[in-house]
């Protein structure tokens, strides 16, 4: 064998005896063959982890390795560039020994003469069963619920596109169901959501062992599932539906046991045949779901548990008929009053449903202040869901009664007319941002990103003046969903979490996923008057976090002058709360922002938490108020407040610079708490307005 750039040691070629054994002693397995690939040499490597000795090896074809799961593509991909004489690089599976599997990772350089002639290959190889290991996992992490081991609504998408992909057939349909178990939330707050994981994973179990190996069940979260049923007879749909759904509800009329009680669960579904019912998936899922909630809305007068999508009949008209028919059929023939309810609460939601699809959705607008100068160049869209009696429902109203379809629906409509009114303020020669709530589940969708994109360059918006609130309660697959993250990241859309410390695992989520912002949850300000210290510990320290990350910090629910003047003085540089606005119509925005003035400090402090905020900053240190007496804003708030001489005494050991007066600072801030929970902040908005 002949190298042409051989290696040199010493100022001399590398002895070949010495570039052998350094060859056999490396971790990573080489193979030199001849030109017909026919094996020449193997490192000690190559028998330690395939279990080949050098013996069994030497002669043999290096395709020795290869078996039954090695992709047929990649091995075409070898021989391609092997009789090409080009090198090789990629992973491959090959086989031990023993008939064990690793994945390998391969690369294959050609060797030539001085003549050009090809005369040798060598191969490194290195074990990357790890990595593949993960690699799986990760995959079947991505497209599987956690909780159930089954199929997530990603897997669940792709599985439908395959199915649509074939296009309508004359023989057979494919039918999608909705499933929902009845009084399922019941199970949970009974004994506990750790039990109800428990009874999801065994009812899953059971359904799927019903079912045909063409038949697919996914969990699209809580107890919601989704059935496709493949190569139902179109000539007789009902009844070979009915044979493979008589199986499912038998398989779950066993009670379950949980603690060693006995547990009966109920399920409800609705079905669409394709493409009598729709065209697409979300078509399809919409009109299954629109069955399901009819089905469950007659949960004790049905003959069967499912219900097909084209039996479903229009909704009674007027929201009060509606469920007024269901009290008067419960009364008739005896139903409990808390079943009567449930029905009454189904219907409510599925009038909210219509107005959510039938054009009742809108927008309002609520600015953020810039604490720092009073500024507003951004504001928040807040859905408002019109029913059609007039009555106007806030998204603490509707959104907890909506399926992940119907919450993509409320992001598509708010993300369209958000940009619209950008669109309509660049045409004023305004320029404002908008920030829009988008649902985590939201994310799950792999075209979600490129349909942001979408949005904004049919409405002429600049990515960056787009921003996306993820709610930090919602716990869902975030690993899926990081990826939709960092797309949109690069697409310049600025990302925020919103209602931080309202739910789990958020300094785990604000360093790994790529926010830009935090808004902090309105209810860490609850206890701002009867804790004062503790609030006000949590809220610096939060607003610290936010520094420290790099990001921006909003607090949320300034509803007084008080909490306006305490967040300020903490630092905080943006702010929002019916203390400076309500949500507003988008129409009169720009007008509002035209006549507000935030009110100027010029370094005083106007309420009791204001004054607490600053003493406070200092006290938790053990530090002095750094300003000379006289110039210290809590002197000429403790003059205009009428304080005692103790106090007063109190407030000057704090300005002490030889000692620290750790006691009198206590007592100092134990006077301002008492302050606080005697005396009332004003509720009202106190802002300066143009006339």
């Amino acid at each position: 064998m002949h190298l042409r750039h051989g290696p040199r040691f010493g100022g001399g070629e590398l002895p070949e005896e010495l570039f052998i054994k350094a060859m056999a002693a490396t971790s990573e397995i080489s193979l030199i063959t001849d030109a017909l690939e026919n094996i020449q040499h193997v490192s000690e490597s190559f028998t330690a982890i395939t279990g080949y000795t050098a013996d069994e090896a030497l002669g043999r074809n290096c395709r020795m390795l290869q078996g039954p799961g090695t992709d047929v593509e990649t091995r075409a991909a070898i021989r391609l560039a092997l009789d090409a004489g080009e090198p090789f690089r990629g992973e491959i599976l090959n086989y031990r020994k023993d008939g064990s599997a690793f994945w390998n990772m391969l690369s294959i350089t050609p060797l030539t003469s001085e003549s050009g002639e090809l005369t040798h290959f060598v191969s490194v190889q290195r074990d990357i069963n790890t990595r593949m290991a993960l690699h799986e996992q990760l995959r079947f992490q991505a497209l599987h619920d956690p909780v159930t081991g089954l199929p997530n609504r990603l897997a669940m998408n792709n599985h439908l596109a395959d199915i649509l992909a074939g296009g309508p057939r004359s023989e057979i349909t494919a039918a999608v169901g909705m499933i929902d178990l009845d009084d399922f939330r019941v199970v949970n707050n009974t004994f506990g959501h750790e039990a109800g994981d428990l009874l999801l994973k065994e009812w899953a179990a059971r359904i799927q062992a019903q079912l045909r190996d063409e038949d697919f069940l996914g969990r699209m979260g809580g107890d919601e599932f989704v059935l496709i049923l493949s190569g139902i007879s179109r000539g007789a749909a009902e009844a070979g539906l009915t044979r493979v759904l008589e199986r499912l509800s038998s398989a779950v009329e066993v009670p379950f046991s949980i603690d060693g009680r006995r547990v009966t669960i109920g399920m409800s579904m609705g079905l669409a045949l394709f493409p009598e019912d729709g065209f697409d998936t979300a078509s399809l899922l919409k009109s299954a779901d629109e069955a399901l909630y009819e089905v469950k809305t007659r949960k004790h007068g049905r003959r069967r548990w499912w219900e097909l999508a084209a039996e479903v009949s229009p909704a009674p008209a007027g929201a009060s008929g509606g469920a007024a028919v269901a009290a008067s059929a419960g009364a008739a023939e005896g139903v409990d009053p808390a079943d009567m309810a449930g029905e009454e609460a189904a219907w409510a939601r599925e009038r909210q449903r219509d107005a959510l699809y039938g054009g009742g959705l809108s927008i309002c607008l609520q600015p953020v202040i810039d604490l720092r100068d009073g500024s507003v160049h951004l504001f928040e869209a807040l859905a408002r869901l019109t029913l059609p009696n007039g009555t106007v429902l806030e998204p603490a109203g509707f959104v907890k009664d909506l399926g992940p379809l119907d919450l993509d629906q409320l992001f598509s409509t708010v993300l369209e007319q958000s940009l619209a009114q950008v669109a309509e303020w660049d045409r004023q020669g305004l320029n404002y941002s908008v920030s829009v709530n988008l649902p985590p589940t939201t994310l799950l969708d792999p075209a979600s990103p490129a349909l942001i994109g979408s949005a904004l360059t049919r409405h002429g918006i600049a990515p960056h003046r787009l921003g996306l609130e993820l709610l930090e309660s919602q716990t869902l697959e975030w690993d899926i969903q990081r990826e939709a993250l960092s797309q949109l990241v690069r697409l310049g859309v600025g990302l925020a979490m919103d209602d931080l410390g309202a739910g789990y695992s958020s300094l785990k989520r604000l360093s790994s996923l790529p926010f830009n912002a935090i808004k902090l949850d309105r209810d860490l300000l609850a206890d701002i008057r009867t804790k004062p210290p503790e609030t006000l510990s949590l809220i610096a320290t939060l607003i610290q976090m936010g520094r420290d990350f790099g990001m921006n910090v909003v607090i949320e629910g300034i509803e007084d002058e008080g909490i306006a003047e305490a967040v300020a003085v903490l630092g905080a540089p943006l702010g929002q709360g019916f203390h400076f606005s309500p949500p507003l119509a988008p129409q009169d925005a720009a007008a509002w922002v035209e006549h507000f003035r935030l009110p100027v400090r010029n370094g005083s402090l106007r309420t009791c938490l204001g004054a607490l905020a600053y003493h406070w900053q200092f006290a938790r240190l053990g530090s002095p108020h750094p300003r000379a007496l006289a110039e210290c804003p809590l002197s000429r708030f403790l003059a205009s407040h009428g304080s005692s001489a103790d106090v007063d005494r109190w407030h000057l050991q704090q300005h002490d610079p030889r000692a620290a007066h750790a006691g009198a600072g206590r007592l100092l801030v134990d006077w301002l708490v008492r302050e606080i929970r005697t005396t009332a902040e004003p509720a009202g908005p106190r802002l300066e307005l143009l006339a």
